[in-house]
């Protein structure tokens, strides 16, 4: 479903990623671990499309996506891919259900957005939330409506950076058994750059990167 074959990314003079070839499977969790500095976020933004590669080829679906026109992949972006962040990013200013179908709202779509955002806080537990503004909200119900979020446009794959980095250990199991619970009901993908060891063990694959490599699977 997603391959990335011989990534090559640098900074400068810097050598971030060296020639990553990696194959993800429909529904599939895959964890990301290594060192500060490994080359994880680099790797899971190249993945995601919020950077381009300096060489090599990324393709979802089949299709060929790290060559498209920057127009052209921001809409494939909104459309098929989902990010979860350590720090959530919602928007202060906007309800919970609000944050969780601006996604939506970008790409234009209106028709059920509304319904379909409060099934997911339903989901999520947050149904007596969603009128509540991200202020109001405990820092384990803001990243549940971040994960909502992502989950709006029904994407391929959704890319969590240290997503449970921010939260305490309880917030944090809850937040990883609810990743495999969407798996499990949505046949939803993840791609997880992780420091938490639980949540690395958990997943179906564990990708180790060291010097800009996978050296272990």
């Amino acid at each position: 479903m997603l391959e990335a074959r011989q990534l090559v990314k640098s900074y400068g003079a810097l050598p971030v990623l060296k020639g990553i070839d990696l194959q993800i499977q429909p529904g599939e969790i895959v964890s990301i671990v290594g060192a500060s500095g490994a080359g994880k976020s680099t790797l899971l933004h190249l993945l995601g499309t919020l950077d381009r590669p300096d060489s090599g080829q990324i393709f979802l679906d089949g299709q060929e996506i790290s060559s498209l026109k920057d127009k052209a992949l921001a809409e494939f972006r909104n459309r098929r891919i989902g990010f979860i962040f350590q720090f959530h990013n919602l928007l202060p200013e906007f309800t919970a259900l609000e944050n969780v179908c601006i996604p939506a709202w970008i790409g234009g779509k209106t028709q059920q957005t509304e319904e379909r955002a409060q099934m997911l806080l339903g989901k999520l537990g947050l149904s007596h939330r969603e009128k509540h503004y991200p202020s109001q909200l405990s820092g384990g119900e803001q990243q549940r409506v971040a994960v909502a979020r992502a989950l709006i446009n029904s994407p391929a794959v959704i890319f969590a950076d240290e997503p449970s980095g921010n939260l305490d250990s309880r917030n944090a199991r809850e937040l990883h058994e609810l990743f495999f619970q969407l798996r499990d009901e949505l046949n939803q993908t993840f791609v997880l750059v992780t420091h938490n060891e639980e949540l690395a063990q958990m997943a179906d694959r564990k990708l180790e990167m060291l010097d800009g490599r996978i050296v272990s699977e």
